[in-house]
């Protein structure tokens, strides 16, 4: 009997095969795919410090700016701290660290099915080989935003969007977002440089239009899709627990979750190890890593989504705060950057009125 029967290579479920193989539990892994992290679904802009855990060779770029658009105005933010990876690669390298360490991996194997018992889980698994009965003391679902390990454990589903990206034949220095809720009524759209490649996304409804405009006159070397979902859901019931998107682990402002998918499977593989009551372990080791932040974005979402519309007033607001954004700002804790202008809005606020007020008055 394994100790874990992890579901999916990703990110998250390798780093928690990882972290528990290493400390010598009994671990097997599946994914659908023929090969780790291809087809890729995700972007790769993350913070200097995911780099360090991951490793420099993965790093494509090392764009130092991002230009924020809105339909009022474009500002600037400056970090030294960005970087982007090689997320195919970064995938391939955390489940080769899982493989080096005993951790088995069976790919182009599926979940059809599992019941929990008292003391372990039964699985069926479905591969070219047919069938396959496992028996595991816990599973984990990493299998993503659809995540089945989820549905299975009658957890209910985040909210999801739907998320387009191409990948383009041409150059950038900069990060672009482009803040426009008329276009992008649900997220935004964003330009990431990778090498010699372009990265142009855009998520929610409207996203498919969004990007084959920003792709025009330009050759469009691979398309990928996804799902982001926004708004945490729980971590798990009774034997069976969730890690990464699968437990809806992506901030909900950028819709960002590698960070996080890596620290839920150390949460994880800590409580495991420390054995008792696994679940509340999970939880009480997730509040005290990333948990946090992951809430206090779902609730910023929540106000993107009711006063972004706003632009002429918030837009002054933060243009006047740039130094101190850029001081705080943070790609893996964009709420730093939130709460230092919401902080600044004594102020800052009387003047940002007054130009919305002057603005909407002339128009």
């Amino acid at each position: 009997m394994y100790d874990a029967l992890v579901i999916g290579a990703g990110p998250a479920g390798s780093n928690v095969s990882y972290q528990l193989s290493r400390k010598g539990f009994k671990v097997k892994m599946v994914d659908l795919k023929e090969k780790v992290g291809i087809p890729n679904h995700c972007s790769g802009l993350v913070d200097e410090r995911v780099v360090d855990i991951v490793g420099g060779e993965l790093v494509t770029d090392n764009p130092l700016t991002a230009e924020i658009s809105t339909p009022v105005g474009s500002f600037s933010l400056s970090s030294k701290r960005m970087r982007v990876v090689d997320r195919v690669a970064l995938d391939q390298k955390l489940a080769t660290m899982a493989v080096s360490e005993g951790a088995e991996l069976s790919l182009m194997t599926s979940l059809t099915e599992f019941y929990q018992q008292e003391d372990k889980v039964v699985a069926s698994l479905k591969s070219k080989n047919g069938f396959e009965r496992i028996e595991a003391k816990f599973i984990v679902g990493a299998d993503g935003p659809a995540s089945k390990v989820r549905r299975n454990l009658g957890i209910k589903a985040p909210r999801l969007l739907k998320s387009l990206q191409f990948d383009l034949s041409r150059k950038s220095d900069k990060v672009k977002i482009n803040l426009d809720r008329r276009k992008t009524p649900d997220f935004f759209s964003w330009e990431i440089p990778n090498g010699n490649e372009v990265e142009v996304g855009a998520s929610g409804s409207n996203s498919e239009a969004v990007v084959r405009d920003m792709a025009r006159d330009c050759q469009v070397v691979r398309k990928r899709g996804g799902l982001i979902p926004i708004g945490p859901t729980e971590l798990g019931r009774g034997r069976g627990f969730l890690v990464g998107d699968a437990a809806g682990l992506s901030k909900a402002t950028t819709g960002g979750g590698l960070y996080a998918a890596l620290n839920s499977g150390n949460a994880l593989s800590g409580a495991i190890e420390s054995g008792n009551d696994v679940l509340s372990g999970y939880q009480r080791n997730w509040q005290n890593s990333f948990g946090p932040e992951i809430e206090k974005d779902y609730r910023i979402r929540r106000l993107l989504d009711r006063f972004e519309k706003y632009y002429g007033l918030w837009v002054p607001l933060v243009s006047s705060s740039i130094s101190g954004i850029n001081r705080v700002g943070d790609v893996d804790y964009p709420s730093k950057a939130f709460l230092y202008a919401l902080y600044s809005l004594p102020l800052r606020l009387p003047q940002a009125l007054m130009e919305f007020v002057s603005s909407s008055v002339s128009s």
